[in-house]
């Protein structure tokens, strides 16, 4: 895409760079110090980021180099980090280092699009209105208060919050535990039974519900359940019809504070929300005497437990849809807890409306429907993470005030002491301890990385809006609608025209490559066994927004191909003249093949390659422009090998080696070089090493092929030469001559006679290409005759039909020795005719066909079917033999 564009003579910017992955990095260096005996708390923020700095020095430009050896025309010099200084600088405007990141994140909170949801406590007396008398046993209990709260995804191990794009669900076996729960004030028989995969939740149970037509259980509805195992805790029982009375038991128990359903229904019915996990998925001192226990066993010795009490009613298999941390591969607990989001709505209206409007474009197509969809029922954004690698949270609360309603945003710390003290006196402050999402540093990248927010930046002035993203279809929701969101927002201008989505690399067998599938494929030994060249050909022939196999044979299959490109130009280069002939250099570069005049002037051969290459150039040209890389890659993959390699330069042999004239000869040079020459330019986006070094080996090179321009467009070409051409090729090519060659067994180096009939236009231009038809063909160029019909021996020779108006026959006797052939072929035929009765035998016995496996049976037949057939051409041919001998006698 960079290549072309620039060999187009566009201002072009491909500007490299990563980001600073937070949690993935983190894990990578806690993993590391864990190997040390060392845990993060013990070494502190300042020591802790240190260290990932020493890790991202030594490990971080693998990605890079991996781009390089790929040959990405990046501009290295403008390479940017999400942490680095680069991102930050200084401007008139206030006297401190002003961050991107930061001015972003103030610009937002001041217009009211970032907020903090925050935790509260309940008393007892509130608790009362949902519970009764019953409800807190005189306890000070940590709900939280249901319209001033947010439930995020919680990586106990990380120790962080992830979006919810984070979060991977995976079909895995699990237990389907049932529980009862005594109704207070009732009889021993009164009780619920309630199903459900996660018990140890059930501390946080604020409610019971059942669907209000259940007549099952409507005698319960306004009393109390008391939850097992809790010292006679009491919830109510409520009726909602978001029951499903047909599923499980029909009863449901709501934990708010650990589930995404009962959240949601909790805030539509003001429930209260208890949370009974610590931050590192062990349960809290709600869970009584299972504080301290972890998640997975609590659950194991409440289950023992309820077993011994009697309210373990029964437990049995079951399917989970079980949601796994995409960084870390934990299984991800939904928790109520304090975090930084971006109100998304208002950004996403305009975000859809730049591709409703036509002014971004997504490639394909089909993306825009998921596109819209994300955006359309768009949750609002958590952007912060409980981790110390990353942006920290421009937010400082003050010192000994509650940190959820005193909070300063500011765009350094002295300013937010400046504020503070302006309005609360002389006080001190802290700061956030959290940092930004990664992606939040990462939507603002295409105009952050060019200057913003200094407008004035030559970079920002020059590129900025860029045309085209290209990046991998599984970031769409991640990055490319967070950057048009952003860029919208910050800019007013939409951060790039086209979104191309490329697809996924997957292994041979179109597995998604993992560790633990032990099926990685690393670039760099790829590119030390197949080469570069190969490599990126082999990518870039997928098609947009569609997942790529990558199988080792077309890994070997394009290495051949840059192996016969590189065997072409030695052909080429060995047949131009010495450089030092400046005489046959001037004739050379005295052929324009660009004009009309000079193109119908060529023998046919030329005529024919330089009118499919202009052909080619044009198409081409239309297949990158619409971003159709796959298609451009094939259209020069098979003009080069199929017409360039495999017929004109077969056909340029009886110019340059038997041909006795010398402007003939330098004719053909020309041609070889002029499209040699496009041929390097146009595969050079694809295949930019081998093309470069061959460019570069070509005489009287002014500039390396990365700076050529690009061939123009709409050249000349005869269309009737590609006809006649495409002519002569049917005549020698598989369907005729070499064809009957094989048949035949001829030896290669054996030449054979030939009489070519045609009407006279067309026994004109073929004989004109006598020398090309004869080398093409191995025939004996001194026995080709062309007549206008079947010569005398006709019922002695092969007769071939080339296409209308063009025929041949091949004299038996220079291909093979009638008698013999006869003989071989009739011992063939006795066998093949043995092997066939063997086959419909078996077909007739009843015993095989009541007994035989379907499929064998259908092989059987398929075999019959096609050993008829070879006995049919067998007999066809020796009966033609056998009348040739006749004639002869």
């Amino acid at each position: 895409m960079v290549r072309y564009n620039r060999m187009k003579g566009r201002p072009t910017l491909w500007l490299p760079g990563t980001d600073h992955a937070g949690i993935a990095t983190q894990l990578v260096v806690e993993r590391m110090l864990a190997t040390e005996g060392i845990k993060r708390s013990e070494l502190g923020r300042d020591e802790f980021t240190n260290r990932v700095w020493e890790w991202k020095e030594k490990y971080g430009g693998t990605i890079a180099n991996q781009i390089k050896r790929l040959g990405a025309s990046c501009d290295w010099s403008r390479e940017h980090f999400t942490l680095d200084e680069q991102l930050s600088r200084k401007t008139a405007l206030y006297s401190i280092e002003l961050s991107a990141v930061i001015e972003a994140f103030v610009r937002l909170h001041e217009k009211g699009l970032i907020y903090q949801g925050v935790a509260a406590g309940f008393r007892n007396d509130r608790l009362e209105q949902f519970m009764g008398k019953r409800a807190g046993n005189s306890r000070l209990w940590p709900f939280i208060d249901v319209e001033r709260s947010y439930m995020v995804n919680w990586s106990p191990s990380l120790q962080t919050a992830v979006s919810d794009l984070e979060v991977e669900y995976s079909e895995e076996p699990g237990t389907l535990y049932y529980i009862k729960y005594r109704v207070a004030g009732g009889s021993r028989s009164d009780y619920l039974t309630i199903a459900t995969t996660r018990p140890e939740t059930l501390f946080a149970d604020t409610a019971i519900a059942v669907n209000p037509q259940d007549e099952r259980y409507s005698k319960y509805i306004g009393r109390q359940a008391i939850v097992p195992l809790t010292f006679g805790r009491h919830v109510p029982i409520i009726s909602d019809k978001y029951v499903d009375k047909d599923f499980g038991t029909g009863v449901l128990k709501i934990s708010p504070g650990h589930d995404h359903n009962d959240y949601l229904l909790a805030r539509k019915l003001g429930l209260p929300i208890l949370n009974v996990m610590n931050k590192d998925g062990t349960l809290n001192e709600v869970a009584g005497l299972y504080c301290g226990l972890d998640r997975f066993e609590a659950r194991k010795k409440l289950w023992t437990d309820l077993e011994e009490t009697g309210l373990a009613a029964k437990k049995e298999p079951h399917t989970l849809r079980v949601p796994r941390s995409q960084r870390g591969g934990e299984i991800i607990e939904p928790l109520v807890s304090k975090q930084w989001f971006v109100t998304m709505e208002p950004l996403a209206e305009k975000a859809l409306k730049v591709v409703e409007s036509g002014e971004l474009t997504i490639m394909p197509e089909r993306f825009e429907k998921i596109y819209n969809h994300w955006l359309l029922n768009i949750k609002d954004w958590c952007i912060s993470r409980q981790l110390w690698w990353g942006h920290r949270i421009p937010v400082w609360y003050i010192e000994g005030k509650d940190c959820e309603e005193d909070y300063i945003v500011a765009r350094s710390a002295k300013e937010a002491l400046d504020k503070a003290r302006e309005k609360y006196g002389n006080v001190d402050i802290y700061q956030d301890p959290d940092v930004l999402d990664t992606w939040f540093s990462s939507a603002l990248w295409p105009f952050s990385t060019l200057g913003w927010p200094d407008a004035s930046a030559e970079d920002f002035k020059n590129f900025y809006p860029t045309t085209v993203l290209e990046t991998g279809h599984d970031i769409l929701f991640f990055w490319v609608a967070r950057m048009v969101m952003m860029g919208i927002e910050f800019t007013g201008t939409v951060p790039f025209s086209n979104v191309y989505l490329h697809g996924l690399i997957r292994d041979a067998q179109g597995r998604k490559m993992s560790k633990t599938l032990g099926n990685v494929i690393d670039p760099i030994d790829t590119i030390k066994e197949y080469g570069t060249d190969a490599l990126r050909f082999t990518i870039a022939l997928g098609t947009a927004g569609q997942d790529l196999n990558l199988s080792m044979e077309r890994l070997t299959a394009n290495k051949a191909f840059t192996n016969k490109l590189w065997n072409a130009g030695k052909f080429v280069l060995q047949n131009l003249p010495s450089q030092s002939d400046n005489s046959a250099w001037e004739t050379l570069s005295s052929y324009k093949f660009d004009l009309e005049e000079s193109l119908l002037k060529l023998p046919l051969p030329e005529c024919w390659v330089v009118s499919k290459l202009h052909m080619l150039v044009d198409t081409v040209t239309t297949s990158y422009d619409k971003y159709f890389f796959g298609d451009v890659g094939r259209e020069i993959y098979d003009f080069f090998w199929g017409d360039f390699a495999d017929w004109y330069i077969e056909a340029s042999k009886a110019r340059l080696y038997q041909s006795e004239g010398q402007s003939v000869a330098s004719i053909a040079q020309a041609v070889l070089l002029y499209v040699f020459e496009n041929i390097l330019i146009m595969l050079h986006p694809f295949m930019p090493f081998v093309t470069e070094e061959l460019w570069q080996a070509l005489p009287n090179r002014k500039e390396a092929l990365i700076v050529s321009c690009w061939p123009q467009t709409s050249l000349p070409r005869d269309v009737n030469s590609v006809k006649r051409f495409e002519n002569l090729q049917a005549l020698t090519q598989t369907r005729a001559i070499r064809n009957a060659r094989a048949e035949y067994s001829v030896e290669p180096a054996r030449r054979i006679s030939a009489s070519i009939v045609a009407n006279s236009e067309v026994r004109q231009y073929v004989a004109n290409e006598k020398e090309v038809l004869a080398l093409l063909s191995r025939l004996d160029l001194q026995n080709v005759h062309f007549v206008e019909s079947a010569p005398g021996d006709a019922n002695q020779s092969v007769h071939l039909v080339a296409g209308e108006g063009l025929e041949a026959y091949l004299p038996l006797a220079d291909m093979v020795d009638v008698s013999s052939e006869v003989e071989r072929l009739t011992k063939r035929l006795s066998k093949m005719q043995v092997e066939y009765d063997a086959l419909v035998a078996r077909l007739k016995s009843s015993n095989f066909v009541e007994k035989a496996p379907e499929e064998i049976i259908r092989g059987v037949r398929e075999k019959a079917a096609e050993t008829e057939e070879k006995l049919t051409l067998t007999k066809n041919r020796l009966d033609f033999l056998k009348s040739t001998v006749l004639v002869s006698k």
